[in-house]
């Protein structure tokens, strides 16, 4: 079996990969940089587990931009247990994809990744203006809020869980907690990995042991 990123034959790089039923490598999953935080995000529990670092970031690049569906699995590998027990009872709410690249892409990669799950998950979220944010500065992204809105007649269940592949500026999610406030009773946060900028900037972050 080859590892779905580096292309290598699985059984040819490391000796735990015969054990393994990981679609990638050892070591291609080592660099994605696994390192588990917990912080509070205007008021609400987050929590992330990879550095967005520049491997994860390929990877991440080669599912959305390159449709690669094939790498749906590798971005919950054994975290799936984990995170149904953490989270019993939530319903997943996954945050607005560029309308364009959802089309081109003809798969919502959140719903794909999260699926694994097998939790309720709703997409109440709209975006008004096909924006990318990688075509964004700072201050551009602040103002996102005025591009996103909740679907007309859309139900929030009481107790949810916003979802996103990656925390960088942080826009996108605090349009959905401004957008669903007082629409919900219990609110928590799970972002796949987190930008380093974030790791230490207790200006933002109250870091939770």
């Amino acid at each position: 079996m080859k590892c779905l990123l580096c292309n290598k034959e699985k059984l040819d790089s490391n000796i735990l990969d015969i054990f393994s039923d990981d679609e990638i490598c050892h070591k291609c999953r080592k660099e994605w940089g696994k390192k588990e935080i917990k912080f509070i995000y205007e008021g609400i529990k987050l929590r992330s587990t990879y550095l967005y670092n520049d491997a994860f970031r390929k990877a991440l690049i080669q599912y959305k931009e390159c449709y690669d569906e094939a790498l749906k699995n590798i971005f919950l590998y054994g975290l799936k247990d984990k995170l149904r027990l953490i989270y019993h009872g939530y319903t997943l709410v996954l945050m607005p994809s560029s309308i364009s690249k959802q089309q081109k892409r003809g798969f919502s990669h959140l719903k794909e990744i999260f699926a694994c799950l097998n939790m309720d998950m709703i997409e109440p979220f709209i975006k008004i203006d096909d924006i990318d944010q990688k075509s964004l500065n700072m201050s551009e992204r602040k103002n996102i809020i005025k591009k996103i809105k909740l679907k007309e007649g859309i139900i929030i269940p009481p107790k949810i869980l916003l979802v996103d592949d990656v925390i960088t500026s942080g826009a996108t999610l605090s349009t959905a907690i401004n957008l669903l406030h007082n629409k919900t009773e219990k609110m928590e946060i799970y972002t796949i990995s987190y930008a380093s900028s974030y790791k230490d900037n207790k200006a933002i972050f109250k870091v939770l042991p």
